[in-house]
């Protein structure tokens, strides 16, 4: 059998059947190079070299000989001893690969973790651009009729009303209850669950002026605010112009607007409704006739934005829908997003 010999500390290690030197490394654990012989006795190249006559070779051989057997005790023990001196190598070797393995095995447990995760938390992550999302007919017909139909007081939305920027801060003023902060924050986070690129945010600590403000005082304030307190139980304003002043129309880009909540009079099932209602019409949703809105004229009370109302907020809310677009426009966008049924 033939063997790899260290040049350094003379030590040596057979090679079993199968083996080759070219499933160890070239270094023994001590640092010295590792050298293939056929037997014990045969000369290494390096000493050929520098030999010089037949009987100095000799010599030198044998010295070589009884350096190796004189180490022969302390090296190798057993064929253990001496997979773990000499073989540990090949060892190491197998042992990288099965670390390659498992890590690159983590890597793709762990991406495919993040894609699931980012889909639960983001529960339409399928819709953020919202450009491949088909509707139905009932969903298209009650954005339209939301968006562009006349209120009960006159206005006319001709043009397409929405928030243009990222995160609309809110600040609470008056007096809520913790059940009408508990509603406000479901339907703050069911919003921010389906739009892509737009939040909302209470932001109380800020000293700036606040995007959104949400009002919680008695009917009788709403006077102040050129409202019959008789008639409502509680209003939105927005301030389409930089300029302008807050008005009953949110045509176009919303800058400002104010939402009031009536806090006297009312059961807190009918204020969670008002309060659901009224945020649906400060992103820029007017009133509609289906029954499964929160924004349905003389409509059911309901305490939660729809799945209806969510799918009208992520329409008014798609990249391709701009302040300012006509009905007709839209219509030619929505229209391409009509979901069929053959």
């Amino acid at each position: 059998m033939p063997y790899l010999v260290c040049k350094k500390c003379g030590g040596y290690y057979q090679l079993q059947e199968g083996e080759s030197p070219d499933d160890f490394y070239d270094k023994c654990n001590c640092g010295g190079d590792l050298e293939y012989r056929e037997s014990l006795g045969e000369e290494s190249p390096i000493h050929r070299e520098s030999l010089g006559d037949e009987s100095s070779t000799v010599e030198l051989l044998e010295e070589e000989f009884l350096n190796i057997k004189s180490l022969e005790e302390p090296l190798i023990y057993d064929d253990d001893t001496a997979q773990a001196d000499l073989g540990t190598n090949r060892n190491h070797s197998t042992s990288n690969l099965l670390r390659i393995s498992l890590i690159i095995g983590v890597i793709i447990l762990l991406i495919i973790s993040l894609g699931l995760i980012t889909t639960k938390n983001d529960s339409y992550g399928m819709f953020n651009s919202n450009e491949n999302e088909k509707y139905s007919d009932e969903e298209i017909n009650t954005f339209m009729e939301s968006a562009f139909s006349a209120d009960d007081y006159g206005n006319s939305y001709d043009k397409v009303g929405k928030w243009n920027i990222n995160v609309v801060r809110i600040r609470i003023m008056g007096s809520p209850t913790p059940e009408d902060l508990k509603t406000l924050n479901k339907a703050i986070d069911d919003i921010n669950a389906n739009v892509k690129d737009f939040q909302l945010k209470i932001d109380d600590k800020n000293q700036l002026e606040a995007d959104m403000e949400i009002y919680f005082v008695p009917h009788s304030e709403f006077s102040q605010f050129s409202i019959n307190p008789s008639k409502v139980d509680g209003f939105t304003e927005w301030k389409v112009s930089i300029s302008g002043i807050y008005g009953g129309n949110s045509a176009g880009e919303i800058f400002k607007s104010r939402i009031f909540i009536g806090i006297d009079g009312l059961s807190q099932k009918r204020r969670s409704h008002v309060i659901i209602h009224e945020l649906a019409h400060g992103l820029g949703l007017h009133h509609n006739h289906n029954q499964n809105s929160v924004v349905c004229i003389n409509g059911p009370d309901l305490t939660e934005l729809s799945d209806l109302d969510k799918t009208m907020i992520r329409i008014l809310y798609r990249k391709d829908l701009q302040p300012y677009m006509s009905r007709s426009q839209v219509e030619t966008i929505l229209n391409n997003s009509r979901r069929s049924f053959f």
